[in-house]
């Protein structure tokens, strides 16, 4: 069958920006606890079941899903998101949304996962990591631009509202692929679990050192807002406009992050921990200077969003014989890191004070340094474009 792959490109884009929308909700937690009436403890656990659950189904839905037709896949996965969050809208038990919520994540693993190889496989030769970080650009602004949206939305119409919101973006996407993506035969037979890919060297100790890329990063990213707040006296709209201006930025790191990985990807996996440490150590020993800390967390933002890139191609380059796996991994590295390091810098923040999360972030991001340069230049892995 004939068919644009940019066409399909710009589409699968949209539908991954489309499912990334309900990780927004972090920004309406108090509307959640008042609609539901419940606690923010217990409102916070229903936002981040939703990351949870992609961080145990990456392992394994991405294989159970990669013999099936490719184009009813995308169609039953949004239909199953669209459907998920109709019923969120209009249930006030926190039980029923959180089984909904739930439900949804757990296939969220297997469409991004055939995204990302679907799209390398139709791209032309020369631009194949191209066409993975447009698709990783989806997942970024998915999360990062809805959520300004889905907070302002939330904020001033309320909770309900904010989900109509995202059930609409998720209904568009699947009336996109129900139109306009052809008929895609999925694998004559789904992979079988290659346990010897998982038990190598290389694998473990490759996928050790790329989880302490999240955890660093998120031990900060996640308290940056309450160190602008008593660190910096950043408050109010200045800060929702800095977090915004922040994740506009970090959308740009993935672009940069896939152009650098197809010239110099060696470099690049190994240099990236560096700067980022030297960055921690800036704003560290700088942070009574306001301008300065703020250029440096931007510089961040470029960072964080480099390791969606770094992450994904890391994990592909080790198993290069189950790109559905890979990636299903390259999902929950990502989002069970980030989860973990939420936890820790909660933990740091209570006992050491808000300062201590850049030190915090620079132990895993130096751990992660010495265990990617053995697997890189003493192991020598096979790396994509190597």
């Amino acid at each position: 069958m004939n068919y644009n792959p940019k066409i399909l490109l710009y589409i699968l884009m949209l539908s991954t920006m489309g499912i990334n929308t309900p990780l927004s909700i972090i920004g309406i937690i108090s509307q959640i606890s008042e609609y539901f009436n419940t606690s923010i403890a217990v409102s916070g656990l229903y936002v981040s079941s939703f990351t949870f659950t992609i961080a145990i189904t990456g392992l394994f839905i991405p294989i159970l899903f990669s013999k099936f037709e490719i184009k009813k896949t995308f169609i039953s996965i949004l239909g199953i998101f669209a459907i998920s969050n109709f019923i969120i809208i209009f249930t006030d038990s926190i039980y029923i949304a959180s089984f909904f919520r739930i439900f949804s994540a757990v296939f969220y693993p297997a469409f991004i996962s055939i995204a990302l190889t679907f799209c390398e496989k139709i791209a032309p030769a020369d631009q194949r990591q191209d066409y993975i970080t447009r698709i990783l650009l989806g997942i970024s602004i998915g999360s990062i631009v809805g959520l300004p949206i889905t907070t302002g939305i939330g904020t001033v119409l309320g909770y309900q509202l904010a989900m109509t919101w995202i059930f609409l973006f998720n209904l568009i996407t699947l009336i996109l692929i129900i139109i306009f993506f052809p008929s895609i035969p999925g694998k004559s037979k789904s992979y079988e679990m290659p346990l010897s890919g998982l038990k190598s060297k290389e694998f473990i100790l490759a996928t050790v050192g790329i989880i302490m890329m999240p955890i660093g990063a998120s031990i900060v990213y996640n308290y940056l807002p309450y160190f602008l707040q008593t660190v910096s006296h950043v408050y109010t709209y200045k800060l929702s406009v800095f977090l915004f201006a922040y994740g506009v930025i970090s959308i740009f790191g993935t672009w940069l992050g896939g152009k650098l990985i197809a010239k110099r990807d060696k470099a690049t996996l190994i240099i990236f921990q560096l700067v980022c440490t030297a960055v921690f150590l800036g704003i560290y020993l700088l942070s009574d200077y306001l301008i300065p800390v703020l250029i440096l967390i931007l510089v961040f933002g470029i960072l964080d969003g480099m390791g969606y890139n770094l992450i994904q191609y890391i994990e592909a380059s080790v198993l290069p014989d189950t790109p559905e796996l890979a990636n299903g991994i390259f999902l929950s590295v990502l989002n069970g890191g980030i989860a973990i390091g939420i936890a820790i810098g909660g933990f740091m923040v209570d006992g050491l004070g808000v300062m201590s999360i850049f030190l915090g972030g620079i132990v895993f991001l130096l751990v992660a340094f010495a265990v990617l340069v053995y697997v890189i230049l003493f192991m020598k892995i096979d790396l994509k474009y190597v």
